[in-house]
């Protein structure tokens, strides 16, 4: 038969099963217990007919407390239970169930791979991954996945071999073929980086693909299947290749065969409810994009031969959020003589086929943004209003203690500069000023601008200053976004169009005196960047998902007297400052008294130990433009853009109203040994938030004035992939 005439593989849409484990399956597979047992794999597995279920008919499986509603809603004759332990019991056992299950574990059990072990080097594992579904006969596609990015509803089809080169057979306990979603922070208190032993593996996303592992069950996988549940299938082989397509029931490695397993991922719109079981935020169910470098799939060795293909996505250097396709066979260490102190599973082989997932954006949280964010800002609020009122409450028994005086109470407020009265008199007027103006003929609030102000001054010979006014720099609140740009080997970047920005910015001088024009600040230069703020938690869940107020503040102040606000300021310290709180209150009072709760506590301590890389990526290119009777002007001169005197109540108020065009693609990364420019060199993810890391974006725009201040407001800005 001629390659054109060859049987090509069917849409998967329409062959394949969905598969839903019995209870039987469900605990001989998912939910295998790590406690090994003495079964006997040598003899043959029992067999059963089937029989017509009637009410007369003994059921087959000992049902667990999990089915004792059951029953007892028929005694009752009630079908609301009398309370919620039912529930309760039943949740928390089937969550003991998974926490104690092998696949749940699986990374934490002693690996054999890399391993001398003589059983385990004979074990040979091989992992394909194929462009349309796997079929028996059927000749298969096959697909690099290094060179491809996934989104949510992609499949991943391929199969998995596994052969044993000895001449004696090699037992085995399990067969698991899984994709998996991991967030890894890996140990560096040696000063090296450690992927033995990770400081924190937080797994996201399971899926067990029932059909690829062993089982069992005779598993229909395509709608054109039919076979009989309870027959192996022993010895039937794949005529392309003539692998096995069935591995033995006595769960044994046949010396020199060949044992093929098809499998089939389908990547989920988004991941299940209980992944934030704690908190239950909605932007930490969300798909997160494949983040840094999975240390376990690409050894050193891999990673200096091949420099080029290491995407530059300004991840933390020792943590990664990884997805892989799995393939563990799985056994006891006394069959693998493993030395250990009490018997135990061990992975005596495993296969790694990494997948770079890339999503596109939840369309529904698209939509619903505003509202979300306000959610967001309200239980971050309640939950600070929580700490407060735990502080408050532990300082009035800290102040009723007997001996105990209260000389100074830490304030927790962010500090206020001590101006002088005339420029703070100074700042209230520009600042009413300022807002007159930026509401002039629009339907705008105050709280609709970030904005930042400096005094502009003027000092004399003997090194004193006098205050001639007040500089303003402000931008309309916008949510800006541009389209993901892959990697060059993944795809093609975007139209130009859809990396460019346009951000308005207005530049007010406010006086009280007679200013000639010539005497006005002058804009220097301006500096455009974006800032990728990485955020991850070594231990604890994030209890709270992160908003733009967080990030910088909506009003800066006098920025040359105190640092600009950021994350590490905002929240990190702020929290850092609780805790010193809670730290004092334990140590005065007592936590009987104090009564503080573990899960409060650790919250705090989470939000005040995070860890933090800032990125700052200037971009190059900049254009301004202006708006005049004339129509839209454009430069690249800041010295160009000219002062004009508006109207004002009080004093003289001048102004410069221009907008920034930029192109994101023109940012560069900067280093000691090289520069990167562009955005297919510069790999900016996605925004995403989860329970243990998260990256936000935001532009920051700095304005420096010829006198050598500089005036800042940032942006948020959001990454998305179409």
């Amino acid at each position: 038969m001629s390659p054109d005439n060859e049987p090509q593989p069917p849409n998967e849409d329409e062959l394949l099963n969905n598969i839903l484990p019995s209870y039987h399956m469900f605990q001989s597979t998912v939910s295998k217990n790590l406690t090994p047992t003495n079964e006997n794999y040598s003899i043959d597995p029992p067999t059963y007919e089937m029989t017509p279920i009637t009410s007369e008919t003994p059921s087959l499986l000992t049902f667990s407390r999990m089915q004792s509603p059951v029953d007892e809603r028929l005694e009752t004759d009630n079908y609301f239970p009398q309370s919620d332990n039912d529930s309760v019991t039943y949740n928390q056992e089937s969550e003991d169930m998974w926490k104690n299950s092998i696949l749940a574990n699986a990374d934490k059990l002693p690996n054999l791979t890399h391993k001398k072990n003589s059983m385990s080097e004979c074990l040979q594992i091989d992992i394909q991954v194929t462009e349309k579904v796997c079929q028996s006969g059927i000749k298969p596609i096959f697909m690099d996945p290094s060179n491809r990015e996934f989104k949510q509803g992609d499949y991943l089809h391929g199969y998995v071999t596994i052969r044993n080169t000895s001449d004696q057979p090699i037992p085995f306990d399990m067969v698991y073929v899984v994709f998996e979603g991991t967030f890894t922070t890996l140990d560096t208190l040696s000063g090296t980086i450690s992927t033995e032993m990770p400081a924190l593996r937080f797994k996201f996303l399971t899926m067990l693909d029932l059909f690829a592992s062993w089982s069992y069950a005779n598993i229909d996988r395509l709608i054109t299947d039919n076979g009989d549940p309870h027959d192996w299938c022993n010895g039937e082989t794949d005529p392309y290749d003539n692998t096995l397509l069935s591995i033995d029931v006595k769960r044994l490695f046949q010396p020199n065969v060949t044992y093929k397993r098809f499998f089939t991922f389908k990547i989920p719109d988004k991941l299940l409810d209980s992944t934030c079981d704690q908190y239950n935020l909605p932007t930490h169910t969300e798909i997160p994009p494949t983040l840094g470098i999975d240390r376990n799939s690409f050894p050193p060795s891999f990673l200096l031969a091949n420099q080029h293909l290491i995407v530059k996505d300004l991840s933390f250097l020792d943590s990664c959020l990884a997805y892989r396709i799995d393939a563990r066979v799985i056994g006891k260490a006394s069959d693998y003589k493993y030395k250990v102190d009490k018997d135990q599973y061990v992975v005596s082989k495993e296969a790694s086929c990494p997948i770079r997932v890339v999503p596109t954006p939840n369309l529904e949280m698209e939509y619903n943004f505003q509202q979300l964010k306000q959610e967001a800002e309200l239980y971050y609020r309640a939950f600070v209003d929580s700490v407060m009122v735990k502080i408050e409450y532990g300082n009035e028994l800290l102040n009723n203690k007997p001996g105990y005086t209260n000389t100074s109470r830490p304030n927790l407020s962010p500090m206020m500069s001590n101006d002088s009265v005339k420029l703070r008199q100074l700042y209230d007027v520009a600042d009413d000023t300022f807002k007159t103006n930026l509401r002039s003929g629009k339907s705008m609030r105050d709280e609709d601008y970030y904005q930042c102000l400096i005094p502009f001054k003027k000092k004399s010979i003997t090194g004193s200053s006098k205050y001639l006014g007040i500089i303003s720099l402000s931008t309309i609140k916008e949510h800006y976004k541009i389209r993901y740009t892959p990697p060059t080997r993944f795809g093609k970047a975007p139209p130009p169009n859809d990396t460019e920005l346009l951000i308005p910015l207005e530049l007010n001088y406010f006086t009280e005196s007679s200013t000639p024009l010539k005497n006005l600040p002058e804009i220097k230069a301006i500096d455009v960047e974006v800032v990728a703020l990485s955020i991850r938690s070594k231990k604890h869940p994030i209890p709270i998902e992160f908003t733009t107020d967080m990030l910088f503040a909506e009003k800066e102040i006098d920025i040359k007297k105190s640092q600009p606000a950021n994350f590490n300021l905002l929240v990190v310290a702020r929290f850092s400052n609780y805790l010193n709180e809670f730290h004092k209150l334990i140590k005065g009072v007592g936590n009987e008294a104090l009564r503080l709760e573990t899960k409060l506590y650790q919250d705090v301590k989470c939000l005040a130990s995070l860890k933090t890389k800032y990125i700052n990526l200037p971009i190059s290119n900049l254009v301004f433009e202006t708006t005049s009777q004339n129509g839209i002007g454009t430069t690249t001169e800041v010295k160009s853009l000219q002062w004009q005197e508006e109207q004002s109540e009080k004093g003289k108020l001048f102004t410069k109203k221009f907008a920034v065009r930029m192109n994101l693609n023109n940012c560069s990364l900067k280093s000691n040994d090289n520069s990167s420019k562009g955005l297919d060199r510069i790999t900016l993810v996605p925004s995403f938030q989860t329970c243990f890391a998260s990256r936000l974006y935001y532009i920051k725009m700095t304005v420096r004035l010829n006198h050598g201040d500089s005036l800042l407001v940032n942006v948020p800005l959001n990454i998305h992939r179409y």
